[in-house]
């Protein structure tokens, strides 16, 4: 279990964390084959996608993680954790999935999912992720690609679809003291790879956003099922595995409830470490 400091080593990975996102805030149905091509930031490569300079997406909330049975529950992050060593770092994680549809007919309005894998965010004041979200507007589900370094503001970028095979990872470069995080749409080619500088402990973290300054959870919108695998974890001393405990790492699940305690999510076992699925259950 996460006890105290040792949340300060934390490795998230591959989480199917449901990112609540602030109404209007997503972009376009448009594949990434037809996405329109915009100057992206400094540091950043993209190919067969759009960058959105004028998106906005609501203030990163970190969670706070409850003992409950033998897991870890939350009000905004489902997924599994791997929490390493007091004198031990993790540097890297990804994973593959394949982009759920939206049911809008039986999600409320203005209702947000979004599926990441990162670095920080548990006892720790930095995030460094890579993901997707998507949103339910006016009964219309709108689909878009992101990263972030917060406290820095999230980047956004549209011209992804529901269907699409996309792999996402975050890798810590302790060289160059520089992030590189990386998603692909395995459908279209589309690319989002972008190497930012960053001073922070080399934890990994998938993390869901909440609505304004009011920091309330958002409703989870009906995105069905997602399915994760292909899991990789390696240790900044070089030792890969997968969300199975390791003599460097111990994993947690953990379980996103209601304000009631109810399950908003169903979470399968890792199976072999390496692959999970989430299941939406109830919307808030």
């Amino acid at each position: 279990m996460i006890k105290g400091q040792s949340m300060k080593r934390l490795l998230l990975a591959a989480a199917a964390v449901f990112a609540l996102l602030a109404a209007g805030a997503v972009g376009s149905t448009a594949h990434a084959t037809t996405a329109i091509a915009s100057p992206a930031p400094p540091g950043v490569q993209v190919s067969r996608m759009a960058y959105q300079p004028g998106a906005r997406l609501p203030a990163t909330q970190l969670p706070q993680l409850t003992p409950v049975n033998g897991t870890l529950a939350s009000k905004n992050w489902s997924g599994y954790v791997d929490v390493a060593c007091g004198t031990c770092a993790l540097r890297f994680v990804a994973t593959s999935f394949t982009l759920p549809s939206l049911n809008c007919a039986n999600s409320p309005a203005g209702s947000y999912a979004s599926f990441w894998a990162g670095l920080d965010g548990v006892g720790d004041s930095t995030v460094e992720q890579i993901g997707t979200e998507a949103a339910c507007s006016a009964g219309t589900a709108s689909y878009a690609a992101w990263y972030e370094m917060y406290p820095a503001a999230p980047v956004y970028f549209t011209g992804i679809s529901p269907g699409d095979a996309i792999s996402m990872s975050v890798y810590y470069n302790a060289g160059t003291n520089r992030w590189q995080l990386v998603l692909t749409d395995l459908t279209t080619g589309g690319n989002i790879s972008a190497a930012q500088p960053w001073n922070s402990s080399a934890e990994v973290i998938a993390e869901a956003p909440s609505a304004s300054t009011a920091g309330a959870v958002l409703p989870l919108a009906d995105f069905g099922q997602a399915g994760f695998e292909g899991i990789a974890v390696t240790s900044r001393s070089g030792l890969h595995g997968s969300m199975t405990s390791t003599n460097l790492w111990t994993t947690d699940a953990i379980d996103m409830v209601g304000s009631t305690g109810h399950a908003l999510t169903s979470r399968s076992p890792a199976y072999g470490g390496q692959a999970f699925t989430e299941t939406w259950q109830a919307a808030q």
